[in-house]
């Protein structure tokens, strides 16, 4: 599975290194390597947005919380020739900062309480996206007025990427957004007995809410106490609707949903029937835009409103698939659909154009004929144009985006100085049966260590889903601590063609554990590994990995595995992604009950020697605590050394500064403690 980041001889490997980043900093003797206390001293300007005039900039200001460990989310705004300062006193939260069309207003979503402490909704789970209530800010000066207040008929703004969108009209005069209606699913006599009937529901990151709906606010000339006239549900059923975009002349709306029965999570996943529908707002009227048999998602309306770019599959297939750009016209006798260049039919030479990351950019628009979008190759993002009207072929999108307008912002993280920085690279080798796999390396400093190095290996979650560099807070904490991070793109990654993401299926811990194994081959034979000082650490797939790889080897000194997949009947039965293990291992428990078996490192934990750490967040719907229990009673059985550490109130991903920290500390810790040291020391 994806994070919020996540047994046979072996054949010899070749092939070299290529730099990916800049130059290790001046005077790296003199810089201080990242440390685990710098989660504390984050402070970034995010979201800017700059009025017409170019003088003013508003912005939000993230920054951690000493006092309450968390991260603050605040208003903040630059002036040309003045000093950077909160727009509102006390500084409540603020985030997804966006500036109407007619510069009048902003707007901004925020957990905060309406003016007379009312909370603004009810609360959601923890663990679960945030929920928020959408809030405008007059630009010339005022306080910031809740879109609908105490009386509003919607319940929880999400802010959730794949459904979650807050946008003007063209005309200013309303916004649209996805909210579910706030109302508590259970009876009068469960709420009476405090009772939970369990009820389907979406899954990671989902708890609390209801349907999501989209909404539309008719919004005042001059607003009082609240900013809207008129809030009209305009979606009137038990699905959840996604991602409104606005036709041109205001008259329709465009989402993607998946109105079947076959109802499944999104976090990290599309493979279910999305389709695009048509909302016209004069009657509400819904018209399905596409009928194809996998996801049709991320609709992009044309700047002339006649046709809508979106993202699909063919099939209903891995959790993340290889996807295809497609077109529909929107003629007076009905749309009709055409996929722009079909990656998923037979390949016949190199395709004409990347296959598109998701989701789409929310300007790919260049004109009416002409679309940018961001094609995934390998390790890299290459940003395509395609002109629809002559052809699927592709250019590289090398036009440079426009220079940052308005006042300078202040610096990003003050506190921290500048740290020593660890340099990755593209890395190389072939695999045992001659296909050729990359990943990315991450070498320590030479200030800080000289090879061979110590080995960290990091899988990837997914499994597919890729690595793309080694410059995040955990890797070069790793990396300048001493260890050669690795990050292998193992078959069943995503960025190398459908027949490589395919290639990992019925086939978990099998071929994409011997890319693994053989990458680290190489990199032992070049002398950039000590075989003696290899560690490894995954979480989610990644941890499907650290646990299997312990369970069919011992060359690890030490394992980690976070929030790992354990055992595949446990991960069907109780994760809320069923159609991970019904793809993946092509049938239910019952049907491939010997191919569950075959794939579960649970199943070879008696074999474990290797002392394993087990890390498991408690709220995870994706891949449940259970089999981190699971693991860890059997480790402890068979006396490996191992532990268990639970995270209380987080989901897949661990997000809370102090478990972060904590994550961190332990896996440092627990690889020191089994570390041997360098050879002859």
């Amino acid at each position: 599975m994806q994070s919020h980041r996540c047994s046979r001889p072996l054949a010899v490997l070749l092939l070299g290194f290529a730099t990916l980043s800049c130059a290790p900093l001046p005077s790296v003797l003199a810089q201080e390597p990242p440390q685990i206390e710098d989660l504390y001293k984050t402070d970034v300007a995010v979201e800017p947005v700059t009025l017409p005039d170019g003088r003013t900039t508003f912005y939000i200001r993230q920054r951690a919380d000493p006092q309450t460990r968390t991260i603050k989310q605040s208003l903040w705004r630059a002036d040309e020739g003045g000093a950077p300062r909160a727009v509102e006193a006390g500084e409540p939260d603020a985030f997804g900062l966006q500036l109407s069309p007619d510069g009048k207003w902003l707007l901004f979503l925020s957990t905060r309480p309406f003016t007379d402490g009312t909370p603004a909704f009810k609360p959601v789970p923890p663990y679960s996206d945030p929920a928020a209530d959408i809030w405008l800010l007059p630009v010339g000066g005022g306080a910031a007025i809740p879109l609908g207040g105490k009386l509003k008929p919607y319940g929880r703004v999400i802010t959730d990427k794949f459904y979650g969108r807050v946008a003007f009209s063209p005309d200013c005069r309303r916004l649209v957004f996805v909210a579910d209606d706030g109302r508590d699913p259970r009876t009068e006599a469960e709420r009476r007995n405090n009772v939970l009937v369990a009820r389907e529901d979406q899954g990671e990151g989902y708890e609390g809410y209801g349907p999501m709906q989209v909404w539309v606010a008719d919004l005042a000339a001059a607003p009082g106490e609240i900013a809207a006239t008129r809030i009209t549900r305009v979606t009137t059923d038990d699905f959840w609707y996604g991602d409104p975009q606005w036709a041109p002349d205001g008259s329709f709306l465009v989402v993607h949903a998946n109105r079947t029965a076959d109802q499944e999570s999104v976090r990290f996943s599309v493979n279910r029937n999305y389709d695009l529908w048509k909302i016209t707002l004069a009657d509400r009227r819904l018209e399905q835009l596409t009928t194809g048999p996998g996801p049709e998602f991320s609709p992009r309306i044309s700047p002339d409103g006649r046709r809508v770019l979106c993202l699909s599959s063919p099939r209903r297939g891995p959790h993340q698939d290889v996807f295809n750009l497609t077109i529909v016209e929107l003629h007076s006798s009905g749309p009709k659909s055409r996929v722009v260049f079909d990656h998923h039919a037979p390949a016949v030479g190199s395709p004409p154009h990347l296959s598109p990351a998701q989701p789409l950019p929310a300007q790919c628009w260049r004109d009416a004929r002409r679309v940018v979008f961001n094609g995934v190759s390998g390790v890299k993002t290459v940003p395509q144009l395609v002109n629809l009207d002559t052809g699927p072929e592709a250019i590289e999108d090398k036009s440079s985006p426009p220079a940052p307008r308005g006042p300078k912002l202040p610096p990003n993280n003050p506190l921290l100085g500048p740290r020593l920085r660890a340099v990755d690279e593209i890395v190389r080798w072939k695999s045992f049966d001659g296909l050729e796999i990359e990943g990315v390396l991450t070498r320590p400093p030479e200030s800080v260590a000289r090879p061979p190095y110590k080995l960290l290996l990091h899988p990837h979650g997914g499994p597919h889903s890729r690595s793309t560099g080694g410059g995040g807070f955990e890797v070069q904490l790793f990396a300048t601590r001493g260890f050669a991070v690795f990050q292998p793109n193992f078959r069943g990654s995503t960025g190398y063609g459908l027949k490589f993401l395919d290639a990992d299926r019925n086939d978990f811990g099998g071929g994409d554990m011997r890319d693994i194994l053989t990458g680290i081959e190489h990199l032992v034979k070049t002398g950039i590994v000590d075989t003696r000082r290899q560690f490894v650490y995954g979480v989610s797939y990644g941890g499907f990995m650290t646990s299997w790889l312990v369970g069919q080897t011992r060359q690890f000194r030490a394992a980690v595995a976070q929030n790992a997949v354990t055992d595949l009947n446990a991960m069907w039965h109780l994760s809320d992604l069923q159609s991970w293990t019904d793809w993946d291992m092509s049938g239910r428990p019952w049907e491939v009950a010997a191919r569950f078996r075959e794939h579960s490192p649970l199943t070879y934990a008696h074999q474990v020697r290797t002392p394993t750490l087990i890390l498991h967040s408690m709220n995870d719907r994706r891949c449940p605590v259970a089999m981190g229990v699971m693991f860890h009673r059997a480790l402890k059985t068979v006396g490996v050394e191992t532990g268990l550490v639970l995270y209380p109130d987080e989901g897949h991903g661990i997000k809370q500064l102090p478990h972060r920290e904590d994550v961190l500390r332990r896996v440092l810790e627990w690889f020191d403690r089994h570390d041997p040291g360098p050879a002859g020391k």
